[in-house]
C-alpha cells in the first residue's frame, strides 16, 4: 500500500505541467461532471486549485495513507485531475484503473499497521479490501474480453471478417496505423505475416475473457499478472499504445499478490487455468503416496 501512494505522488508530480498547460490553453472546454464547476470559477483558477489539491493529497497519501480521510482526499484529487484533463474533447483511459484501485483502498481499516495486525478482524479486513481491488481489476479485463468475444461472434455469425478471423490482428494494426498516423515497431511484420498474429490475438481474447476466474485461484495470480503485463507490452510494440499505470497495478496486485503460494507449482498452475485446466487435469494427475509407500494417480477435479 505504501508503494501505491509513493507511485501516486510520482504521478501527481508528472501531471503538474500538463495541468498548468491546460489551465492556460485556449482549447474548447467541455467540462465532465466531476469538474462541472470549472466554467463558473474560471479555467486558469480551476487548474490551479486542482493542481494544489493534487500536490497536497499526494504528499499526505505518502505520509498518512493509513488514515481513511487521507485516502478519500487522494481519490477526490485523482478524480478532479482525470476529469479536468479529459474535458477538452478527448478521452484518455490511462489512469482509470489507478483511480478505481484508489477508490477500493478507501475501505482499508484505519490505524497503524501494528494496530491493524494485532487482531484477526483487522487483518481479514485489510486482506478483504486488497482482494476487492484485485477482483475489480480482473473484472475490467473480463468485461473487455467479453466485449471482444461478443463482437467476434457477431461477425462470425454474419459471415464477416472479425476477431476470430486469421487476418484480425493484421487488420486491427493497419487500422490503428491509419488512424494514429504512426507505425508501431512490430506492426508491419504482423501485417505482412498475418498468420503469426492469429494465435497472439486469440491468446489476448482468452487472457482477458477468463481473467475474473483467476480471482479465486491464487496459484494463477503471478502468472496472470505477468501475462497481462506482457499484453500491455504488446499494445506498445504492435499498436504504439502505452498503459504504464496498468503495468504498475498488475505488478502490485498480482505479481506480488499476498495470496499466491510461496512455492511455484507448475502442475497446479496448469491444472487451474480456466477451461484449459480440464485438459491438464487429465494429462497431469497428482501422485499421492499409498499407505505402503507406493504411488498411484488420482484425478483431482479442476477448481
Amino acid at each position: 500500500m505504501r508503494f501505491y501512494y509513493i507511485i501516486n505522488l510520482f504521478l501527481v508530480y508528472r501531471q503538474l505541467s500538463t495541468l498548468r498547460g491546460l489551465g492556460l490553453s485556449s482549447s474548447s472546454l467541455d467540462a465532465l461532471w466531476p469538474v462541472f464547476w470549472i466554467e463558473s470559477v474560471g479555467l486558469e483558477r480551476s487548474s490551479l486549485l486542482i493542481l494544489h489539491l493534487s500536490m497536497m493529497a499526494g504528499l499526505l497519501g505518502v505520509l498518512f495513507w493509513h488514515h481513511r480521510w487521507v485516502r478519500i482526499l487522494a481519490v477526490v484529487a485523482q478524480l478532479f485531475v482525470g476529469a479536468f484533463a479529459n474535458s477538452f474533447g478527448a478521452m484518455n483511459h490511462g489512469y482509470h484503473e489507478w483511480l478505481w484501485v484508489g477508490a477500493c483502498l478507501v475501505f482499508l481499516p484505519s490505524g497503524r499497521m501494528h494496530e491493524i495486525g494485532s487482531s484477526r478482524a483487522g487483518r481479514m479486513s485489510f486482506l478483504m479490501v486488497f482482494s476487492m481491488a484485485q477482483g475489480l481489476i480482473l473484472l475490467f479485463y473480463s468485461l473487455s474480453g467479453a466485449y471482444k468475444v461478443a463482437a467476434a461472434l457477431a461477425a462470425l455469425g454474419a459471415g464477416e471478417v472479425g476477431g476470430f478471423s486469421p487476418q484480425a490482428m493484421a487488420l486491427t494494426l493497419a487500422n490503428r496505423m491509419t488512424q494514429a498516423d504512426s507505425t508501431a515497431i512490430w506492426a508491419p511484420f504482423i501485417i505482412e505475416n498475418y498468420w503469426l498474429g492469429w494465435p497472439l490475438y486469440l491468446g489476448v481474447y482468452f487472457i482477458e475473457f477468463v481473467a475474473l476466474f483467476v480471482f479465486l485461484r491464487p496459484a494463477l495470480h503471478r502468472l496472470w499478472g505477468l501475462m497481462l503485463i506482457a499484453f500491455h507490452f504488446g499494445t506498445f510494440l504492435f499498436m504504439d499504445i502505452q498503459f504504464s499505470t496498468h503495468v504498475l497495478i498488475n505488478t502490485m496486485l498480482f505479481v506480488f499478490s499476498p495470496f499466491a503460494p510461496a512455492k511455484l507449482d507448475l502442475r497446479l498452475m496448469l491444472r487451474q487455468i480456466p477451461i484449459c485446466g480440464m485438459l491438464f487435469a487429465r494429462l497431469l494427475p497428482v501422485r499421492t503416496p499409498t499407505p505402503r509407500g507406493r504411488g498411484h494417480d488420482l484425478p483431482i477435479p479442476n477448481i
